[in-house]
């Protein structure tokens, strides 16, 4: 039996660890969390092959954004911090992912998991039977998806962790970040991997203090960093070469070979830099590539870069995942070189047309603001089977009103003859209707779709709104910039506002569920007018009875 002054003992020991382990995430996860699986990542939780993760963990700033490479620990800090200020400081906690599925997905696989395999943590929670809600005593873990936005009313959290956040609506960003509001703790941490620039990580990350992982080179021991091209030799001349494993990592400063195999070693006591001075400490960001990683060796690196040669897609992957820097492929957004080419010598103060002999269509994208775009098209051929690819665009006339003004569209109607509109349906769908139905046979309602069912324009059989594939469409326009010469004509008055519209939409490309290669588009910023010019487009074959569709008159 133990003597009182060895419980005496004891009790202030874990008195002590207590207090230390409070002070410090990092500390409680590695005394708390196991990990699963075999050697070398199996056991107690630690930082001895993802170095980087220990300072971000206990990070004070509120905002932590973290623009990273794939399978570099950063989820870990995500899942450790979730419990760490659950079960630790008592406050409630929201986890955010893309998609509703995997959230899910995420729950079941990560977070059932980690509970699993850790009965210290696993024991303090009170109910963990709710896929996307655990609960901590008077705390509760929120996982959710960002694309159904009434997941996130009403819930008061002061801590949030978006997880892919390149890849979530930021609609629902803005409005997770709200749900803090009444909190006087407020605690951020942003993880993703980047996909082009000024968005999403990538636009959080500029304004941040932008620090890098530096650490001390074993070889000439000045304090560096691993960086592409610098710091690897590459070794082959394609991804097929046998070669490619002797590519091997080196000091951008004296050029001496780092053994992969060494980076626990001198990667040990590396430290985060901040880039960017004049940051407010408050907003921290992180950058982290791939080269750092102990489990994809350079050559890995060095194939997947020859991969990237002639195809977007995988140049895409090499800059977003293994780089973790954003990218743009050559052509994939309407640059002011394009647009400077594009500007005509009309004017949109040239003479309105006095009759309908001239095919003139209209497109209409409703925000805050709606925006408007009147264009006339110029047949080059009688080959009618794909009117848009046969057809000159010139724009006529661009205008943007407010929500109570949809009059000024029926004023452009007359004015320009217009034989086709299609009008974006939301938000204000009442007005819509109303506009549609005071230009019967000359007015549709379109909503965008996307993935294996979208079609070029889909009829509908329970619904007054025809469906298009949004990327099909939104190419049509890029198209139109990117050929030379070009096949869409600006007048010389365009606007400032317009020519930003057009350049904050970027084609990119994702995998879809079967790993094959699909168009998306991102918006960087406001892009009323581009889609106003698409919808513009849409119009031409629907106006000329080449698109399918279902009357408008039916609408109740």
């Amino acid at each position: 039996m133990a003597s009182p002054l060895a419980n005496l003992r004891r009790s202030i020991a874990e008195g002590l660890e207590s207090r230390t382990l409070a002070e410090s995430c990092f500390r409680w996860a590695s005394k708390r969390r196991i990990m699963g699986g075999g050697p070398p990542y199996g056991g107690p939780y630690s930082d001895k092959y993802f170095p980087w993760v220990r300072e971000i963990h206990d990070s004070p700033a509120s905002f932590n954004w973290v623009m990273k490479a794939a399978q570099v620990g950063f989820t870990e800090i995500g899942i450790n911090l979730a419990f760490y200020t659950l079960l630790q400081l008592r406050r409630s906690v929201l986890y955010l992912l893309p998609t509703d599925t995997n959230a899910s997905e995420f729950s079941r696989s990560r977070i059932s998991a980690a509970l699993s395999e850790s009965p210290l943590i696993a024991q303090d929670f009170t109910d963990t039977n709710t896929v996307n809600l655990k609960q901590a005593g008077p705390a509760t873990l929120y996982i959710r998806g960002t694309r159904s936005e009434s997941g996130l009313v009403s819930i008061p959290v002061s801590q949030i962790i978006f997880d892919e956040l390149d890849r979530m609506k930021k609609n629902a960003v803005e409005m997770a970040l709200e749900r803090m509001s009444g909190q006087f703790v407020k605690r951020v941490l942003g993880l993703s991997t980047p996909t082009v620039g000024d968005f999403g990580i990538h636009r959080h990350y500029l304004s941040s203090t932008q620090e890098h992982f530096f650490f001390r080179c074993p070889a000439c021991s000045r304090m560096t960093e691993l960086v592409w091209p610098d710091c690897i030799e590459v070794v082959g001349e394609h991804f097929a070469d046998p070669r490619i494993h002797e590519s091997f990592l080196k000091c951008k400063d004296c050029k001496a070979k780092l053994n992969h195999q060494d980076k626990p070693v001198f990667l040990k006591n590396g430290i985060w830099r901040p880039t960017n001075e004049q940051a407010n400490p408050d907003l921290r960001g992180f950058y982290l590539n791939q080269l750092y990683s102990y489990t994809v060796t350079p050559g890995e690196i060095v194939r997947q870069h020859f991969k990237s040669f002639g195809d977007e897609l995988a140049a895409k992957e090499f800059h977003n995942q293994k780089l973790a820097v954003p990218y743009v492929g050559e052509g994939a957004k309407i640059t002011d070189e394009m647009i400077n080419a594009a500007v005509g010598d009309h004017s949109i103060r040239d003479m309105r047309p006095e009759d309908s002999s001239r095919l003139i269509t209209m497109g209409v994208d409703q925000g805050k603001t709606c925006y408007a775009t009147v264009v006339e098209w110029l047949l080059k051929s009688n080959d009618l089977t794909d009117i848009n690819a046969v057809a000159d665009c010139k724009v006529l006339a661009f205008v943007k009103f407010g929500e109570d003004e949809w009059h000024i569209l029926d004023d452009l109607m007359r004015e320009w003859q217009v034989q086709g509109c299609v009008v974006d349906p939301d938000p204000q769908i009442n007005e819509a209707r109303k506009f549609a139905r005071r230009h019967k046979k000359f007015v549709w309602l379109c909503r965008y779709r996307r993935g294996p069912t979208a079609k070029e324009i889909a009829e509908t059989t329970d619904s007054d709104v025809i469906h298009v594939d949004r990327a099909n469409w939104l190419s049509a326009v890029l198209h139109r910039f990117k050929v030379n010469p070009p096949t869409i004509s600006l007048p010389r008055e365009i606007s400032e506002e317009y020519k930003h519209h057009l350049k904050n939409v970027v084609r990119t490309y994702e995998r879809d569920d079967d790993q094959n290669a699909v168009t998306e588009f991102i918006s960087t910023g406001a892009d009323h007018f581009f889609h106003s010019l698409a919808y513009a487009e849409i119009a031409l074959p629907l106006s000329t009875g080449r698109g399918k569709t279902q009357s408008i008159a039916k609408a109740p």
